[in-house]
């Protein structure tokens, strides 16, 4: 139970007597009320009934007076009726007031006053001397009907005031006669209510001190319990510097017991100098009596154990006080520093070894915030432009001085950061140049860095120069379409000769025949081998013409160029060549290159069947990259060798990887496969080497946009 809770209880068990005899008060007042409003409503119709009365004598001695005058003509007898007449007005004014607050009421005062003020109407007529005979006898007729209407209402009036005064007579006397009753009924009602009440609240109350003492009891040990649980030494102290208790670690540190410790000063059992000076150090605790305030030790401060032995430690001391704000005592929290400042040491050479690896690295490496300002890069960073880190410090990424000398892209790497900071990596190829105007290429990538909780704490982009070995690549690169045009060359000789043999014999004949037809048509027949020797020639050289801009051409133009130059090897290998061309618009591509892939896998295929015979299908269509979304268009190369093995077909497109033997330099998938994403396309590879169902499937994507320019 909380303190505002057992408040709660104390509260309502203070509080129920007063409710109790507050109940009590209030119904006495109910009753004492209930007969003052009967007596209240008794004297009000008590009230009416003088009124009432008074106004009837009034209306009785003008009546008296005005009949005594009209039976004698003597003034004398005039004195009741005017002393009627003057009174009439106030009594009316009076008996309408008290009727005022009864509606019912005032509607009879009402209609008295009316006929009164009728009965006052005749008599001033009577009075009028010109009035006589038969006029006044009418008028004494209507007089008399007027008194008696007058006497009838006063008489219901009086009637029913009578009986309101007798009924609140009659509610008064009970009440009284009640009274007793009520109270003594209420004061046991309530008192057994105050002690039913009250002894729940008693063991509620009972119950919810001795859970506080409980709880207090449990809280003292939890204390304890922490306090000698707890890894610091911590040391407690009486106002006069007398130690109160210390924890379990405490004696640890000071090689003090509880039991020496508790009632003996404070100074005695913590020394503490200055670990380098070896002079003594200001007491904590007389410090914190002093300022009253918390106070912490100095750095290099050393304890002097009780063995003699010291300790390197940090401390901090915090006064106690009460409710009042006075001072009753001082507690002491201490450590060891030994193994924090091994870590430390641990740390502080950890650091220096990243330090000495970020710095001497020949990779670009930086350090960006959530925003994208470069808080921190390496020397060979700043090497690329001769900056110092002053000048780079502080600065948006983008804007920094290995973009500036490069149009487009600031803005390029502007994006990569924005895309970065909002959970993607990125990386890319970028040809930078350097304020000289040389051309760097770095592999650039930016990643984003997370807490636990995958909040962006900072990103990390690295750059390496791959300038040689993009010139190694091109140079590998080259040496593949010099040997690709020697294996050509010696195809295209063989494609050559033929013809040229068949050239060389039909002239022989020629030369040697007698007829004029025979030679026409040998002639005829030598031009025809002749026109095929310059297709060749030309299907050669526009297998290796290359542009500089992509250009557009027909797919099947380029699979017919391959095919054709591969006639020969196609024939004698017992190959069945399929084409099969879906058909579409030109597509835009770098046609030489487009070229080279198909040249590159068309020959393979033919060396997979290995002069076995077999199938060869290309086939062309549009199509979609399933991983990208990209529309574009696909060559298929299928052919029924060898096939290629699991274990073998995950690395076939690695450099100098190669399944041929020393007849192979494991360049050409490599390359293929490095023009295809050049073009941002794509080249995939299937394959089966079983026995009875080997084969070998490559599908080269090229995206409807090609790229604006060669790499």
């Amino acid at each position: 139970m909380t303190e505002i809770s057992f408040r709660k209880l104390l509260l309502r068990f203070a509080a129920l007597p007063l409710l109790c005899c507050c109940a009590f008060l209030a119904i006495i007042g109910v009753e004492l009320r209930s007969i003052a409003a009967s007596r209240l409503v008794g004297a009000q119709a008590t009230s009416i009934l003088l009124q009432s009365n008074l106004l009837q004598k009034s209306l009785i001695d003008e009546e008296t007076g005005l009949r005594g005058y009209l039976a004698s003509p003597n003034t004398v007898f005039l004195k009741p009726y005017i002393d009627g007449m003057s009174r009439q007005g106030g009594e009316l004014s009076a008996f309408k007031d008290l009727a005022a607050p009864d509606k019912s009421l005032s509607k009879q005062v009402a209609s008295i006053a009316e006929s009164t003020r009728s009965f006052n109407t005749i008599n001033k007529q009577l009075l009028d001397s010109h009035i006589i005979g038969q006029d006044r006898a009418q008028l004494l007729q209507r007089e008399k009907e007027t008194m008696d209407a007058l006497r009838s209402e006063f008489s219901k009036l009086n009637t029913s005031q009578l009986a309101i005064r007798e009924q609140s007579r009659l509610v008064a006397t009970t009440t009284l006669g009640r009274l007793p009753i009520i109270i003594l009924s209420s004061a046991v009602v309530l008192g057994l209510l105050v002690f039913w009440y009250g002894t729940r609240l008693y063991r509620a109350i009972t119950a919810a001190f001795q859970q506080q003492l409980t709880d207090a009891e449990m809280q003292r040990d939890s204390l304890r319990t922490t306090l000698e649980s707890i890894g610091d030494g911590v040391i407690v102290c009486e106002p006069d510097s007398s130690i109160r208790m210390l924890n379990p670690a405490a004696a640890t540190l000071t090689g003090w017991t509880q039991k020496e410790a508790v009632s003996t000063q404070f100074s005695e059992v913590f020394r503490i100098v200055h670990e380098e000076t070896r002079a003594p150090v200001e007491s904590p605790v007389e410090k914190v009596l002093r300022t009253k305030s918390v106070v912490a030790l100095a750095n290099h401060t050393a304890l002097l154990r009780k063995d003699g032995t010291e300790l390197p430690i940090d401390d901090s001391g915090a006064p106690i006080l009460d409710a009042k704000g006075d001072l009753t005592g001082v507690v002491l929290v201490f450590r060891s520093v030994l193994e924090r400042r091994a870590a430390m040491r641990v740390l502080r050479e950890s650091r220096e070894r990243l330090n000495s690896i970020y710095n001497t690295s020949l990779e670009y490496i930086g350090i960006l915030n959530p925003e994208g300002i470069l808080l921190d890069c390496n020397r060979a960073s700043l090497a690329f432009a001769g900056n110092s880190r002053d000048e780079v410090i502080g600065q948006p990424f983008w804007s920094g001085p290995w973009f500036r000398y490069t149009p487009g892209v600031p803005e390029q790497m502007r994006a990569i950061v924005e895309r970065a900071a909002a959970g993607q990596a990125a990386r890319t190829e970028l040809s930078l140049t350097q304020p000289s105007g040389d051309a760097v290429i770095f592999d650039f990538s930016l990643t984003p860095v997370f807490d636990v909780d995958g909040k962006l704490l900072y990103m990390v982009p690295e750059a390496r120069d791959i300038s040689d070995l993009k010139r190694a690549e091109s140079a590998l690169i080259q040496s593949e379409k010099l040997a690709a045009v020697g294996r050509l060359a010696a195809s295209i000789a063989h494609e050559i000769n033929n013809p040229l043999e068949a050239v060389t014999n039909l002239l022989y004949l020629a030369r040697h025949s007698d007829s004029a037809q025979n030679v026409q048509s040998f002639v005829e027949a030598a031009e025809g081998e002749l026109r095929r020797v310059a297709i060749i020639t030309n299907q050669t050289l526009r297998f290796h013409r290359q542009s500089t801009n992509p250009e557009r051409v027909h797919p099947s133009e380029l699979i017919e160029t391959v095919l054709s130059v591969h006639e020969r090897r196609l024939k004698s290998g017992n190959i069945n060549a399929e084409l099969r061309h879906d058909p579409s618009e030109p597509i835009v591509c770098f046609a030489g290159d487009v070229r080279q892939v198909l040249n590159n896998l068309v020959s393979n295929s033919i060396e997979a069947m290995d002069g076995a015979g077999g199938r060869l299908l290309v086939r062309t269509h549009a199509s979609h990259n399933w991983q990208t979304g990209q529309s574009g268009f696909v060559f298929t190369v299928a052919d029924t060798g060898s096939g290629i093995p699991l274990e073998k077909i995950r690395h076939i497109f690695e450099p100098f990887f190669t399944t041929k033997g020393s007849s192979g330099n494991g360049l050409g998938l490599w390359i293929s496969k490095e023009i295809a994403s050049r073009q941002n396309g794509s080249l995939r590879a299937r394959s089966s080497a079983r026995e009875e169902a080997s084969w070998t499937v490559f599908r080269f994507f090229l995206p409807a946009e090609p790229p604006n320019k060669v790499h």
